[in-house]
């Protein structure tokens, strides 16, 4: 399954950076898009696969470019924004795809987790959208698309995700406050259900999944279709917006169902033992 001719025509000729697309969802953007004639700038701190993905897309319609950096690093990210729009020519699209995904439940707590995943999801979110808006050209006359990886988690604040979803909603809430500064932009907040990435391959409770290459064709379809929200697949869409609308009081006591049910077997018995003794972040997956 293709891109469809309406999609085409929207990303024919656009210059797009997007950082962490080294694998999961951004990989497959890049993928999805390498075989039109678009000029496409990664960002990530995988220097090694950025090397891969130049070679094998060199002989595409693509042109590829990349820098390796942190997204935590403002300057980092300010300087790769400015480099590439200068190698391109223009900034047509500015893509916030880093994100990763950490068990922050408080029994699990853990202050170095805590400020990966608000660096990461929220801070770096915001360097790279807020550099992409300048490299447009401010305010007044910035012209493009800002495309944001929110999830669905954003729905509520989730049972043992709750930074994680902090970040989420925090980042779909900053993409609407910038609507009325830059009329000639368009922005997009784009919510993921379950997709076979690294990001939860670990979770065992995964449903309506979908495979990286069917998500990208589906975003790049939402971007090029003007969505300013988009929630995929459909099933999701519906689960988000119902729960998203249900009475706080209800709310809560399903979270406190699904809370227990989520908490792994092991770690039910005895769930202060883990204050005191286990010190994990539960590791780190990226999109």
């Amino acid at each position: 399954m293709t891109l469809d001719k309406r999609t085409i025509r929207f990303w024919e000729n656009k210059s797009l950076f997007i950082t962490g697309a080294t694998s999961g969802l951004g990989y497959a953007v890049v993928e999805a898009l390498s075989h039109l004639p678009v000029t496409i700038g990664v960002f990530s701190r995988n220097k090694e696969k950025m090397a891969e993905m130049e070679s094998r897309f060199s002989g595409s319609a693509m042109r590829f470019w990349w820098r390796a950096g942190d997204v935590r690093n403002r300057e980092e990210v300010e300087n790769a924004v400015q480099d590439f729009a200068a190698f391109a020519g223009k900034l047509d699209v500015i893509w916030a795809n880093s994100g990763i995904s950490l068990d922050t439940r408080q029994v699990k707590w853990d202050w170095e987790a805590y400020h990966t995943i608000i660096e990461t999801n929220l801070h770096g979110a915001v360097y790279t959208i807020h550099a992409g808006l300048q490299a447009m050209g401010g305010p007044a006359e910035a012209q493009g698309h800002v495309v944001a990886i929110g999830s669905a988690a954003s729905m509520r604040g989730l049972p043992g995700r709750g930074l994680y979803s902090l970040t989420k909603i925090s980042l779909a809430y900053y993409l609407e406050s910038l609507v009325a500064e830059f009329p000639g932009v368009s922005f997009h907040i784009i919510h993921p259900g379950f997709v076979d990435t690294p990001i939860n391959q670990g979770n065992p409770n995964r449903f309506w999944l979908l495979h990286p290459p069917k998500a990208a064709r589906l975003m790049l379809r939402a971007v090029a279709r003007g969505k300013s929200r988009y929630i995929y697949p459909w099933q999701m869409k519906i689960l988000y917006h119902l729960v998203h609308c249900l009475p706080e009081p209800l709310y809560f006591w399903i979270a406190k169902k699904v809370g227990k049910i989520s908490i792994p077997r092991g770690e039910r018995q005895d769930p202060q033992r883990l204050l005191t003794t286990d010190s994990a972040s539960g590791g780190e997956a990226k999109k």
